[in-house]
């Protein structure tokens, strides 16, 4: 009977009758069919498509609450699994990082798929990989809440005493195995040279010491005199000592901040972690009789905790996000750090950030004319785009070293900075909507005070330059009519792909970004500063002072300088990529598409028509909004991302944003007297009451 179901439901997908199940396990005497009613029991629980979650499970509690035929059946199917059954690897392994480096246990995933290992057919895990075989399955079990599986496995609850000791054992083994494992990342560098975790340094850690209380604990329980209080007491001592290496884990996870993180240390964070919190749970299975509620919570939780690690044992995307997420959500944290200065709130910050634009036109038109001369020397195509690339990437470091600002190296650093807000655990669970949205207005009246500033110099800049190399050298700076007109096509969108590159170049502004925050928190992991202060063959040369100072300067403009030098040659190379490939791939940046457009008008004497006037302008402005809107959409989601922020929480951010303009639009574009307070941005204004006659 129970073949010929399982036939039936893998042939026709057709859902199980619990009629069938039920009094299959009323009435089985045969132990070889405990597996495949298993297999049956959560394949009926399984919901189809048109289905909630635990519609199913409703329906299997009602019938365990008043049939107790089918919960002796169903008990006595569990006890016999349980007791006849590998268990270890379950408890010790299953959802839990078992390599000893991401990137092993990156190739170990990899390896199973291709090549699965030969499975142990006797152990429980394998049934569960039977059982729970579809790769969504972990969903559906996640779906249902706690409460209904605590329900469920109440009904279905052994007692101690049906358990064989062969099963506590196994359970026993596998505490010991991961005591040990937790002992040894326990001295590992990235605990011992971050946490500070004693203040008395004679303490012993607690990730040695565990081990002991666990060694305490066992030799308790295979003593048979030993009294049930005795035991908990001492399950107890090592829950004490769980809590602190738990609380050591979110200092340094806390101090990542200051201190930066590594992928390396976000992997053993996370492996000591989920072992501490296994280790927490088979404890509880191990003393039930102590706060049994909280046994049954952590049952439920362990159940799905197992089922995720089943059905992703072998995913790539898991492992990944898992690991990542520390790393990138420090990544963003600089640069949200990063971002916060180009952020205006008074009308002084304001005039001084369209200064520093100011000074970054300037920069940028001399950077175009060392382009538009480097064009003229035929050099190989790889030298000749490297230089584009060294020219680019000494206009930017520049920038950045005199403090004069880009336009679009702003987006991706204000996303972070914008995504932060909205990050309940920052603002430690406070997150005002009205506030991020009164913080839009100062970053996008900031980004048009850094589009006016570029913009009001390059062109007119650009202009004079081509002027004056025709004055002084008796030719065009774009040496014939067919180069400049061919220079104003170039950001004319009807006439070439301008905006589509300028799509490209908003993407290499974020990967910037993003290479901007990985060295920041390089250099904070690393202690780059203190190495160079400390460093021995400088210390022959340099007073101590200067190394200080040095070092300074090095630690907190690594990445900003790393960063605008990829990011220089990253658009000197788009062009080469393009050539190399013969496809469609280029760059274009509105401050450097502007100059060319100056460039342009002075290489044609100034004969230009309305169409490419309006067309080049249209051009020119799109590209600007085009190199915003992706690198900031790119750094706003990976930062939402980072930091575990739902999407659902941006419409309403959004809503707030547009009541704010509607009432005042003026703040997009300049500061108001004083800063705009919630109450006045978005309360509604009382009508004012007409007096009684």
């Amino acid at each position: 009977m129970v073949k010929k179901l399982r036939a039936r439901w893998k042939r026709n997908k057709e859902p199980i009758p619990i009629e069938s199940i039920v009094e299959d396990l009323k009435t089985n005497t045969d132990n070889n069919r405990y597996s495949d009613l298993f297999i049956l029991t959560f394949a009926f629980l399984r919901p189809r498509a048109d289905q909630k979650a635990d519609e199913n499970l409703k329906v299997m509690l009602q019938v365990l609450e008043h049939d107790a035929a089918f919960r002796n059946g169903i008990q006595r199917m569990f006890v016999y699994l349980i007791n006849n059954r590998e268990i270890e690897t379950l408890f010790a392994k299953v959802g839990l990082l078992v390599s000893s480096s991401f990137v092993e246990e990156l190739s170990k995933q990899i390896k199973h798929r291709i090549l699965p290992p030969v499975p142990e057919k006797r152990s429980f895990n394998y049934l569960l990989e039977k059982t729970f075989h579809k790769k969504k399955d972990y969903i559906w079990v996640n779906e249902i809440s706690n409460e209904e599986w605590i329900t469920f496995f109440k009904l279905i609850y052994v007692p101690s005493e049906s358990i064989a000791s062969p099963m506590r054992k196994q359970m026993n083994d596998a505490l010991v195995a991961i005591s040990v494992k937790i002992s040894y990342l326990g001295l590992e560098d990235e605990f011992k040279h971050h946490s500070k975790s004693t203040k008395n340094k004679e303490e012993p850690s607690p990730f040695l010491e565990q081990n002991k209380r666990i060694q305490a604990f066992l030799e308790l329980s295979y003593n048979e005199s030993t009294s049930p209080n005795t035991i908990i007491l001492a399950a107890e001592n090592v829950r004490e000592n769980i809590i602190q290496c738990e609380q050591i884990i979110e200092d340094i996870r806390k101090n990542t901040v200051k201190n930066g993180t590594s992928l390396r240390q976000s992997y053993v964070l996370l492996r000591t972690a989920q072992l501490l919190a296994r280790m927490r749970v088979i404890l509880r299975f191990l003393t039930p009789e102590y706060l049994p509620q909280l046994g049954w919570e952590n049952t439920a939780k362990l159940f799905k905790s197992i089922i995720f690690g089943v059905t992703t044992r072998n995913s790539t995307k898991f492992l990944y996000a898992k690991n990542v997420e520390m790393l990138a959500y420090q990544i963003a944290e600089h640069k949200s750090e990063s971002g916060e200065h180009y952020i205006t709130t008074t009308r002084n910050e304001y005039v001084d950030f369209f200064y520093s634009a100011v000074a970054g036109g300037f920069i940028i038109a001399f950077a175009a004319l060392v382009k538009a001369l480097l064009h003229m020397i035929k050099m190989p195509m790889f030298w000749q785009y490297f230089c584009y690339g060294l020219n680019y990437a000494i206009a930017f470091v520049t920038l950045f070293v005199t403090g004069a600002s880009l336009a679009t190296k702003q987006p991706t650093m204000t996303a972070s900075a914008l995504a932060g807000g909205l990050d309940s655990k920052k603002n430690k669970g406070d997150v005002s909507f009205k506030g991020l949205a009164l913080t839009f207005a100062k970053v996008w009246r900031s980004q048009f005070a850094s589009f006016a500033g570029n913009l009001i110099v390059v062109f007119p800049m650009s202009y004079l330059i081509a002027v004056g190399w025709n004055y002084l050298t008796g030719e065009h700076l774009l040496h014939t009519p067919q180069e400049a007109q061919q220079a104003l096509y170039d950001q004319n969108p009807l006439r070439s792909l301008a905006w589509f590159y300028a799509c490209i170049t908003g993407v290499a502004l974020f990967i910037s970004g993003l290479i901007t925050g990985f060295f920041d928190n390089k250099a904070a992991y690393s202690s780059i500063g203190s190495r160079i202060t400390e460093h021995p063959w400088l210390k022959r040369y340099f007073s101590s002072k200067k190394l200080k100072k040095a070092g300074d300067y090095v630690a907190h403009n690594m990445g900003g300088i790393i960063g605008n030098i990829c990011l220089g040659f990253m658009l000197g190379y788009a062009g080469l990529i393009g050539n190399f490939f013969g496809i469609p791939f280029d760059i274009r940046h509105i401050t450097i598409s502007t100059a060319y457009f100056g460039f342009g008008v002075a290489g044609l004497d100034n004969h230009i028509n309305a169409y490419n006037w309006i067309w080049t302008t249209i051009g020119v402005v799109g590209i600007g909004f085009f190199n915003f809107a992706i690198s900031f959409g790119l750094a706003f989601f990976v930062a939402l991302k980072s930091r575990s922020v739902p999407i659902s929480k941006v419409p309403r951010v959004a809503r707030y944003i547009i009541r704010y303009l509607r009432r005042f639009p003026a703040d997009f574009v300049f500061p108001p007297n004083k800063e705009r307070k919630e109450a006045e941005a978005f309360d509604k204004k009382k009508k004012k009451e007409t007096p009684s006659i």
